[in-house]
C-alpha cells in the first residue's frame, strides 16, 4: 500500500527552470508513477482527450515521471499524446518537490499528484489524485476558472 504524500502546496513557487520545456502562461504539471501502467495510461489519455479544451483555456499540460526520455517517447507514440512528457530519471525534481512515493517492493516513483500553476509559476491548486477517470475534467474546470490577469 502506498504511503501518504507530503510536499509542494498551493501558494508555493514551482521551479519552472527545472523543466526542459518552457512554460508560457498557466500550466498543469501532473506527476505519475510510470509509463505503460494501466492507471498512468488512463490518466494520460484523459488529459489528451481534453487537450483542445486546455488549449482554448490557454493552459499547457505537461506530464512528469521518473521514466527515461526513450520510454516517454514510446509512451507518447503509443498513446498518441499531444503534450510533452518530462523525464525525471533519477527523481531529482520529484524528490525536491516532496512528491516521491514508496511503492514497497515495486520501488520509489512519483506520486500521482497534479499541480495547477498560474502564469507566474505559483502553484494555485494541488490534487492528490483519487479518481483517475474524473480527474482530468476536474483539473480542466479549475484551469478554466484560473485568473489570467
Amino acid at each position: 500500500m502506498p504511503t501518504e504524500v507530503e510536499g509542494i502546496q498551493a501558494g508555493d513557487p514551482f521551479p519552472v527552470e527545472a523543466l526542459p520545456h518552457a512554460l508560457e502562461g498557466p500550466a498543469v504539471v501532473y506527476f505519475y508513477p510510470a509509463d505503460f501502467t494501466p492507471g498512468c495510461e488512463a490518466e494520460a489519455r484523459g488529459f489528451n482527450a481534453l487537450r483542445d479544451s486546455f488549449s482554448e483555456a490557454g493552459v499547457q499540460v505537461v506530464g512528469v515521471s521518473v521514466d527515461s526520455a526513450e520510454r516517454h517517447e514510446e509512451f507518447t507514440q503509443s498513446c498518441r499524446l499531444a503534450f510533452p512528457l518530462v523525464s525525471d530519471e533519477g527523481g531529482a525534481l520529484t524528490e525536491r518537490l516532496g512528491l516521491m512515493k514508496d511503492y514497497g517492493e515495486y520501488g520509489r516513483f512519483a506520486a500521482r499528484v497534479t499541480l495547477l500553476l498560474d502564469r507566474e509559476g505559483t502553484v494555485r491548486q494541488v490534487w492528490r489524485v483519487q479518481d483517475i477517470a474524473t480527474h482530468p475534467a476536474e483539473v480542466l474546470e479549475a484551469a478554466q476558472a484560473l485568473d489570467r490577469h
